[in-house]
């Protein structure tokens, strides 16, 4: 595949991992006002779940920089 294209891809990817945070953000605000056994079993998973988002952001980010300094 050709720079433009992996530049798109990139893009496309980071959108859609963009929107996927912001989801996840607030069901994590809405999880802190939660109360009982759910909120402990469910908050650690999406906690992690959201670092995981974060960190293929970042990922995609350097990726994008290293085509370009190749280019």
């Amino acid at each position: 595949m050709n720079p433009a294209g992996l530049r798109a891809k990139i893009e496309g990817a980071k959108g859609r991992l963009l929107t996927a945070e912001k989801q996840m953000e607030a069901a994590l605000q809405k999880l802190g006002s939660a109360q009982g056994v759910e909120k402990s079993m469910i908050s650690g998973p999406l906690e992690t779940a959201f670092a995981e988002l974060k960190a293929a952001r970042q990922d995609l980010t350097d990726l994008e920089q290293a085509i370009a300094t190749e280019t």
